[in-house]
C-alpha cells in the first residue's frame, strides 16, 4: 500500500475549488473547505508558500505540497462521522498495564500525565530540545521493542511514518496522535496502527485561522478543538 498521501491524494485528488480559505502559518497550515469544514496540519519549520494553491500541479514528494495536502484531507476525512465519544488519549488507554511505552514526538502535556503516574516512558523529537528526551540514537532499539508506540500525525507528510511501522515489533499497538491526523479507517490498513486520536472544530470557526495566521502553534487553537478518536474494528474490546 502506498504512504498515506499518496493513498488519499489517489482517492480523493486536491481540488482547489473545494477551498474557501488556506492560511499559511508559522506553526501551521489551517485549510477551511467549501463546506467550512477545518483542517490543520504543523509545518515543523519548513517554509510554506502559495504556489500549490495558485498554478502548481501536486508533487507529492515536496514537503511543502504535503502539508497543504495533509490539512486538505484533514478537512474533508475528520468530518464523515459524528463522534459521540469525546476523550483525551490518556483517559481512553490504561497505560500503566504496558511497560514499554515510546512516544514519537514530544507531546508536552501527555507527557506530564505519565510523569504524575510514574509510568514509565520513552520520548524521542528531532525537531524539538528538552531534558526529558532520550538520545535520538536510540530510538529504532526502543522502537523495536515497544509494546505501544504513541506516534505523532506529522510523521506522514514528512514521510517518516512507515520507517517506524517498520521496525515496530508484530505485536505492539500504535496509536496515531496529534491535530495533523487524517481521520480514515484507510490508515488502519497500515501495520500496527490501532487508534487514530484526532481533531476537529466547528464549521466556518474564524478563530481557528485567525490563530494559524498568527503563527500560534497548538496552544493557540486548543480552546477551539475538540479531541476526537476512531478505533480500529475490534479493538474496543482490548481497552475495555
Amino acid at each position: 500500500m502506498e504512504e498515506p498521501i499518496k493513498h488519499f491524494y489517489s482517492l480523493k485528488g486536491f481540488d482547489k475549488i473545494n477551498i474557501k480559505e488556506c492560511v499559511l502559518g508559522d506553526k501551521y497550515v489551517a485549510i477551511m473547505n467549501s463546506s467550512g469544514n477545518i483542517g490543520v496540519c504543523a509545518t515543523l519549520g519548513n517554509e510554506m508558500n502559495d504556489k500549490l494553491l495558485l498554478d502548481e500541479m501536486p508533487e507529492l514528494d515536496n514537503p511543502v505540497h504535503r502539508i497543504i495536502l495533509n490539512a486538505y484531507y484533514n478537512s474533508i476525512y475528520n468530518y464523515e462521522r459524528d463522534y459521540k465519544d469525546i476523550k483525551d488519549i490518556f483517559d481512553l488507554i490504561d497505560f500503566s498495564k504496558y511497560h514499554r511505552i515510546v512516544m514519537i514526538g514530544y507531546f508536552e502535556s501527555l507527557y506530564r500525565k505519565f510523569k504524575d503516574t510514574r509510568i514509565p516512558l520513552e520520548v524521542f523529537d528531532i525537531h524539538k530540545e528538552s531534558n526529558v528526551l532520550s538520545d535520538i540514537s536510540n530510538m529504532t532499539d526502543s522502537l523495536r521493542e515497544a509494546e505501544i508506540i504513541i506516534l505523532t500525525g506529522t510523521t506522514i507528510f514528512n514521510n517518516t511514518f512507515r520507517d517506524v511501522l517498520q521496525v515496530a515489533p508484530v505485536g505492539c499497538n500504535i496509536f496515531l496522535l496529534g491535530p495533523s491526523n487524517i481521520l480514515s479507517e484507510d490508515m488502519f490498513m497500515y501495520r500496527n496502527i490501532k487508534i487514530i486520536f484526532g481533531s476537529v472544530f466547528n464549521a466556518g470557526d474564524r478563530r481557528v485561522l485567525d490563530s494559524v495566521s498568527r503563527g500560534d502553534g497548538t496552544r493557540g487553537f486548543l480552546p477551539y478543538l475538540k479531541k476526537v478518536y476512531i478505533l480500529k474494528e475490534g479493538y474496543s474490546d482490548e481497552i475495555q
